[in-house]
């Protein structure tokens, strides 16, 4: 049942059913100003406050009107009540309950980072990382949630972005014989040096959330794991790009940490490397760090 529907339906009563004016027939509970409608043996009170509407109906038991079921409409979600007269029966039970959706950005960028240890922020100098040039940027392309009580969901989605951490000091990611390292150009002056790869991110994601107002506040943490691909070391001499290596001893899949909270749709979330973003024993370790900005449609 919706809204739409118990309002066509009182609509429609006048043509098959006697609205109630005998006072004494309507149960106490119903105001003046309570629309009855009288149907059979049942009375239909339909009474407006505010925001939420509510639709009660009354059946005859003996010589007085039961309650025995009760829907209301706030802000338009739907709670139905049903009573029942039971000693051995909880006298309401609902049937549905607030629904619960992932939330998720539909565009996300960020800040990135690269420590040379997990968990720690900042630079590394052994990757001689220029971390307020270095970015991120993706969308979401579907999420999914599987509601657990009335504020709480597990939730997980499929987002794909590209990731670019840059260098500094004429700098730049080459790999001889199998092994990456930090070289420096010699002779020229470098206007931007960078990798960057693709990648496709799977979050598992235990979220709280409550409505306030019209919108609802949310909080989520969980693990993420992603997969990396289509990497590339570059750098500029003026406006020339030149392209250093397509293999950097990037480690295809990585494990991170994710936390995101937000209001309605803007929220602010952070990732952090569990593993490292290159194979350590052939390059330069170091763990991608994230904190950016989401937006939600």
């Amino acid at each position: 049942m919706n809204i739409k529907n118990v309002m066509m339906m009182a609509a429609m009563m006048p043509a098959f059913a006697l609205a109630e004016t005998n006072s004494n027939s309507a149960p106490a509970s119903v105001e003046a100003n309570d629309t009855t409608i009288r149907v059979n043996d049942q009375n239909i009170v339909i009474k407006q406050d505010g925001e939420q509407t509510s639709v009660k109906i009354y059946k005859m038991n003996g010589n007085e009107m039961t309650k025995i079921s009760e829907t209301q409409f706030v802000d338009g979600q739907e709670v139905e009540k049903v009573f029942v007269t039971s000693p051995f029966i909880p006298q309401t039970l609902s049937k549905r309950k607030r629904s619960l959706e992932s939330h998720y950005p539909t565009f996300f960028f960020g800040c990135s980072q690269l420590p040379g240890s997990r968990g720690s922020m900042g630079g590394n100098n052994e990757m001689h990382s220029r971390d307020s040039k270095s970015w991120e940027w993706g969308i979401t392309l579907t999420s999914l949630c599987f509601r657990l009580s009335n504020e709480m969901a597990l939730t997980s989605s499929l987002s794909i972005g590209q990731v670019h951490h840059h260098f500094k000091d004429n700098y730049v990611l080459s790999t001889e014989n199998g092994v990456s390292s930090m070289t420096p150009i010699e002779g020229e002056t470098l206007k931007k040096s960078y990798i960057s790869y693709n990648v496709l991110r799977l979050p598992i994601m235990l979220e709280w959330q409550k409505r306030i107002g019209c919108h609802d506040a949310f909080l989520a943490l969980g693990p993420s794991i992603e997969y990396r691909w289509h990497e590339h070391s570059r750098y500029f001499i003026g406006k020339h790009k030149h392209t250093e290596t397509g293999d950097i001893n990037l480690n295809p899949i990585g494990l991170n940490l994710e936390a995101r909270a937000g209001y309605s749709g803007v929220m602010l979330y952070a990732r952090a490397g569990v593993t490292p973003l290159l194979n350590k024993t052939k390059a330069p370790e170091c763990y991608p760090m994230t904190i950016g900005l989401g937006f939600r449609l």
